[in-house]
Parts: structure tokens; C-alpha cells; sequence
């Protein structure tokens, strides 16, 4: 029995508690959300820069473009216009425009949905907040050091002393006062081809923004990187994907750098205050011998406003050939990292969540894999910290089963569906009514709850899923295909890896971002 339901698109919520399903449009009328609230709101934030005298000339030229409105070179276009040749109408009378064409200039700009205009990043603008800077957090690199550093034949070496050089400069940066809230780092191209990554053993790679951002945690001040090509609207030498337009630009870096400046925003309408979502997984920290792997795992946990916590688990011992390719945690392991990842939330936040919802993308082991108990393991942990607090326990992964719908476009976003009683799966992408278009490049799979433990509904699990997938700030993005849960945490156990123990580790998520 097949049964299929939609499920209407989330709201977020931004400046004045105004609510849209948007994130650009809810920053362009009413800005982000954290100017309802004090202390959520950043009215300037400080650049620190290091590079060339050029790189840092020509961030500091993109910082002042942000400043005024930037029009997106994306338009949409439907229906007749007022001149137009018979020749040039397209299926279902949909017409194409050429230069010659007259148009309401109005008309066009209402349909720049998929990308509306950026307004600009300044007091002036809705977002009500303006970059900051002065020559005295300008950290300059010299030409003939950045050239010694780069000719190191041993490409590790070259790596780890161009993160030497830039650390210095950002430890000088974090001992001036006052220092800048955010340090952005003006990379050349030369440093992008000559130290970009070099493999160390198997699937391990060095590579250097991971390695800077991990060695840079200990100041306590998140870090930016750019280059000149993305400034110049230019692709990098070997870039094969294409470079956004300079509207997208704008929106996705302003959204990131106001978030890292501690603002909010947007928040989600419908999640309760008192729920925390945790995503799980692991990384390989080293790889020893016969696939034995020394894997670690790393929890992410976001509150109702989207604010993110990272924290380590123990490293173990992982045989692929034995055990499989998944990792799973010790009872033990499993038990700790939850209960060290509410621990922190409760420190962080002043109060002790009601609800607890884990996401994971491999199954639960049970009490029949011996010690590698995780389920017990995550219910003992959460317990541990109070007796009372539900939960819900999801395994979530992308399946291949499709649905298929009359016309050009896939699903709409939103599309649940349930075969019999046992499989419940989601689309969270396919065609956005809003944007009257499926934005994707292929075609989406849909979401399938794999296992579950609690006892929330498999539909109300999906709602979250799909509010899930509008809170990375790390972009401004309409929605990503994956729950903020998961989505980012292959990126954060890529720069986990490069931390070694004992060495300082931030839990706030805008140090991975």
C-alpha cells in the first residue's frame, strides 16, 4: 500500500519575528532574527586580514562592495513579452527573450526568485550591521617569505609552514587590543596550486584550510578564507565546478561572517525550545595497518535557534576487514560522547533540554554485537544526564526508490511517502512552488528512516528532517538536500583530524565552518 502526502514548506523567522519560507527574502525585508533579541545581534563586526599587500587590498575592495546592493545576473522570465517573434516561442508558449525585446523592467526582477538582488551588508540595510576595519588588524605577508615557503620540495613540509606562517600572524592579531571578531585570511592563487593538499597514507590527506583552521582554534577567533580568483569572479587553475555569480556570492559569504560574529539569522518556526538535535558520525584520525583504522567519532548539536556544538569522542580501533566498513561505538564510547555533548549544551545554554533527537546514518548496533552496544550505550548517556528527557534515535539514510511525476520536474520538496507501515521515506529537494523550479543538477533522491527508537511519529521525525535542511548558515541557500545534522560533519571530522590530542578544541560551530 502506497500512501503519499506533502508536507507544507517550513517557516523561518528573521528581524521584526517577520516569517518566511526564504532565507533571502526574510533578510531583505526584515533582516536576520537576532535583531529581536539582545545580545543576538552584532551591530559591527571587526576584519582582522593576513596576506600580500595585494590579497588584502583586494578583500578589503570586496568588503566595500558589500557595502551597496548588488543585482543578480539570474533572471527568470515567463510568459509573452511585449515584442517578440513567433520563432522564439517555446513549448507551451513559454517565450524566450532576446536583446531586442521590451519588458517591464519590474516584471523581470519580481521573477529573480532562485536569486533575488543581494541589498547590501551595511547599517543602512536591513541587515543593520557593517564590517569594520583598520590598518592595525592588517597582518602583511611578504612577497620573498610566501615564495621560501612555497619552494619547500617536501609538499608536507611546504604545507604545515604556510599554517605556521599564517598562525603567527593570527596570534599577533588575538594578542592586540582590541582584536578583530573575525580574522579573514587573503590567499594568493600560488598558495592555492602550490599548497592546496598532499597525501600522507590511504585516504589521510593534508590539507591546508583544514589545517589552518584547526591549528588557529586555540585564539579563540573564527577565520575566513578567500582568494583573489573568487573576489574577481574568476575560476581557480583546475576548478571545475563554476563559480557563483557575485549576488550568490555576497548573500552566502555576508550570511556566514554575521553568523560567525555570533548573530542568528533566521530560526526555525516549529521547533521547540526545549529539543536538542544531535547528528553523529565518525573519521578516520590516522590509518595503521590491514585496514585497521584508528577512527574517532564527533557529535554536532543545534538548538531551536541553530546554534551549533561540536564535540570529539574517543578515538578506537576499527577493522574493516572484520567488522565491516561502518563504524560503531563501544557501549561505553557511545554512552560517553552523549552524555559529554548535552553536558556541554547545558553549560552553553543554562538549561537542560526536555527532548533529544539523534540522527545517524549507519544503523544502531544492539545488544547482539556485544560491546559495540551503541543503543544502549546512547539511551544509558542521555539518561545519565536526566531520567526524564525523551528521545528519538534515527537512522537516516538516502534511498533509491523514486517516485516519478507528469512533467519536466521531479517531486516537489516535501513529498512524503510510507510502502506498507515499515518504510517511511521524504524528498527534501525536487520542485520548490516558491521558486517555481527544481534548483538541483540531478535527480533527488528521497530520504528513508532506515531505524528507529522513540516515540515520535515517523511524519513529525520528516518535519524536523525537513526544517533540518534550512539551517545551515554556512550559505543562503532556498534549503540543502541534508538535514544540518548530518550535512556537516565530514567537514568537521576533516579538520578533527588535523587537531592532535591534547591540543585546544573549540566546541562553538562557527569554528568549522
Amino acid at each position: 500500500m502506497l500512501e503519499i502526502e506533502y508536507l507544507p514548506e517550513p517557516k523561518l523567522q528573521f528581524g521584526s519575528f517577520f516569517e518566511h519560507e526564504d532565507s533571502k527574502t526574510g533578510l531583505a525585508e526584515f533582516g536576520p532574527f537576532g535583531k529581536n533579541v539582545q545580545g543576538l545581534h552584532p551591530p559591527a563586526i571587526k576584519l582582522g586580514f593576513i596576506g600580500t599587500r595585494e590579497t588584502i587590498a583586494g578583500a578589503k575592495e570586496w568588503i566595500e562592495e558589500l557595502r551597496l546592493p548588488i543585482e543578480s545576473e539570474n533572471r527568470k522570465t515567463l510568459g509573452n513579452t511585449t515584442k517578440q517573434d513567433d520563432t522564439a516561442q517555446g513549448l507551451f508558449g513559454a517565450g524566450i527573450l532576446d536583446d531586442s525585446s521590451r519588458q517591464d523592467e519590474s516584471f523581470v526582477r519580481v521573477l529573480k526568485i532562485l536569486n533575488r538582488d543581494f541589498i547590501g551588508f551595511s547599517d543602512n540595510t536591513q541587515f543593520g550591521c557593517a564590517f569594520k576595519v583598520n590598518d592595525r588588524w592588517d597582518r602583511t605577508l611578504q612577497p620573498h617569505v610566501i615564495n621560501a615557503t612555497l619552494e619547500i620540495e617536501d609538499k608536507q613540509k611546504r604545507i604545515w609552514e604556510l599554517v605556521k606562517l599564517f598562525d603567527d600572524e593570527i596570534e599577533i592579531l588575538f594578542k592586540t587590543n582590541p582584536s578583530p571578531n573575525i580574522i579573514i585570511l587573503a590567499l594568493t592563487p600560488q598558495m592555492v596550486d602550490e599548497a592546496h593538499s598532499v597525501k600522507i597514507t590511504g585516504n589521510f590527506y593534508l590539507n591546508f584550510r583544514r589545517a589552518i583552521k584547526a591549528r588557529a582554534m586555540k585564539w579563540g577567533i573564527p577565520i575566513q578564507l578567500i582568494q583573489r580568483n573568487t573576489i574577481l569572479g574568476k575560476k581557480g587553475r583546475g576548478r571545475k565546478e563554476p563559480l557563483q555569480e557575485k549576488a550568490t556570492r555576497a548573500w552566502n559569504f555576508c550570511t556566514a561572517l554575521y553568523y560567525k560574529a555570533d548573530g542568528v539569522p533566521w530560526r526555525p518556526t516549529s521547533f521547540q525550545k526545549d529539543t536538542c538535535f544531535v547528528g553523529i558520525d565518525f573519521y578516520v584520525a590516522r590509518e595503521l595497518k590491514d585496514r585497521l583504522t584508528m577512527r574517532s567519532s564527533v557529535a554536532q548539536a543545534f538548538d531551536y535557534l541553530g546554534q551549533g556544538l561540536v564535540l570529539r569522542g574517543d578515538p578506537f580501533e576499527w577493522n574493516e576487514e572484520k567488522e565491516g566498513r561502518s563504524p560503531h561505538m563501544t557501549k561505553e564510547g557511545a554512552k560517553n560522547l552523549i552524555r559529554a555533548t548535552l553536558n556541554e549544551y547545558i553549560r552553553v545554554k543554562g538549561s537542560t533540554p526536555k527532548r533529544v533527537v539523534v540522527h545517524k546514518s549507519s544503523r544502531f548496533w544492539g545488544s547482539d554485537h556485544g560491546n559495540l552496544n551503541e543503543l544502549e550505550g546512547f539511551q544509558e548517556g542521555i539518561q545519565s544526564v536526566l531520567q526524564t528527557i525523551e528521545f528519538d534515535l534515527v537512522t537516516l539514510s538516502q534511498s533509491g526508490v523514486k517516485l516519478f511525476r507528469e512533467g519536466m520536474y521531479p517531486p516537489l520538496r516535501g513529498t512524503y511517502f510510507r510502502i506498507g507501515d515499515d518504510h517511511h521515506y521524504l524528498y527534501t529537494m525536487g520542485f520548490i512552488p516558491y521558486l517555481a523550479t527544481y534548483p538541483g543538477a540531478y535527480v533527488p533522491d528521497p530520504w528513508h528512516i532506515v531505524e528507529h527508537h522513540g516515540g515520535s511519529s515517523k511524519k513529525d521525525l520528516f518535519r524536523e528532517v525537513l526544517e533540518l535542511t534550512k539551517m545551515n548558515v554556512n550559505n543562503c541557500s532556498f534549503a540543502d538536500g541534508t538535514p544540518i545534522t548530518l550535512s556537516f560533519a565530514e567537514k568537521v571530522g576533516e579538520i578533527m583530524k588535523h587537531i592532535p590530542e591534547g591540543e585546544p578544541l573549540q566546541t562553538g560551530y562557527k569554528f568549522y565552518m
